[in-house]
């Protein structure tokens, strides 16, 4: 099945020559790259074509609509542009993790599965901002993928997802989301009733490496992006969401004003068996994702300190209004 890769890629002249290789050396027989130029003001075109020159599967495209703040005209042009029934989506600071990503998601596909969500780690750095990333997409892949398995996928990482042109086409509400800078691959997903027609794809092969944040602002800016999108869920995901993190910050609260009381070492003995379970847990997702050591050595302290800037996100996100999707 011939597959149409889109990259969307504003000012990504620096990613795309760095990366760009990796997609277009894929091991899989037809296949093209489509990347769609979304107003670009540095080098992003002239890369393209400098590899155009070696690739004849490369293809450069620019959305006919005027420039927005929002990924989804793009995306949008990309898909209409694009030549194959079969979409594969990825970002310009990504790099599959091998030469079998394509076929790899392609495996999962059937005649009742035509979208594979897929999971997109970030490249591993020594430093606490990197292990609290970490932490937290093993904790996001956790939610999303285990919830697709059960048919009630709620996201996608738009880094690593396949649809068909025809569930794509009849899923997208891009019209009425024009508003929005960012959750084009969420909503999508939201918008599929029926959520059968999702699987998911767990294969190290099919794994899409991102470039992390490495400052502690540029990652703030990229979460307050992302969970702007959260108002937007159905009820039943947002319900679903908030129960889980009201329920992990009711465990922590719940430990600290308890274990100075008189029931302290019952609270501990509490806490422990409640965090051996949890470990075991958290291992059995680690050892399928791949997930760093350091991250299992470290995960409740990372936890409790991912939800303090979860909540101080949430709060911001209530008043600050996201204004491009870069």
């Amino acid at each position: 099945m011939p597959v149409s890769i889109i990259i969307c890629a504003k000012n990504e002249a620096l990613n795309l020559s760095k990366n760009l290789l990796s997609v277009l050396k894929q091991d899989y027989n037809q296949f093209e790259v489509l990347i769609v130029d979304d107003n670009s003001i540095d080098s992003t075109s002239e890369v393209v074509q400098e590899f155009q020159k070696q690739f004849a599967n490369l293809r450069l495209t620019r959305p006919k609509a005027e420039s927005s703040n929002s990924k989804r005209n793009a995306l949008k042009q990309g898909v209409l542009d694009s030549k194959y029934d079969l979409l594969l989506l990825t970002d310009a600071d990504c790099t599959p993790a091998s030469k079998e990503w394509i076929s790899s998601m392609v495996n999962q596909l059937s005649e009742s599965k035509t979208c594979v969500l897929g999971y997109s780690p970030y490249n591993l750095h020594y430093s606490f901002l990197n292990l609290i990333i970490q932490f937290e997409t093993l904790q996001t892949a956790g939610l999303y993928l285990t919830q697709a398995i059960k048919n009630k996928a709620y996201m996608s990482v738009g880094r690593n997802v396949m649809y068909s042109k025809d569930l794509f086409l009849k899923s997208e509400n891009f019209d009425n989301e024009k508003q929005l800078t960012s959750g084009d691959d969420d909503l999508l997903i939201q918008n599929i009733g029926d959520k059968s027609q999702i699987t998911v794809c767990l294969k190290p092969e099919s794994f899409v490496l991102s470039q992390a944040k490495i400052s502690w602002i540029a990652w703030w800016k990229q979460k307050l992006r992302h969970y702007s999108t959260a108002v937007n869920y159905n009820t039943k995901s947002q319900l679903f969401l908030g129960t889980y993190h009201f329920s992990q910050l009711v465990f922590w609260i719940s430990f600290l004003i308890l274990a100075f009381s008189q029931y302290s070492k019952t609270v501990l003995m509490i806490l422990f068996v409640a965090l051996i379970v949890k470990s075991l847990s958290i291992i059995s997702y680690a050892r399928v994702l791949k997930v760093s050591k350091h991250v299992l050595l470290l995960w409740p302290i990372l936890e409790a300190c991912l939800l303090i800037l979860q909540l101080g996100l949430g709060i911001q996100g209530k008043f600050q209004k996201q204004k491009t999707w870069q």
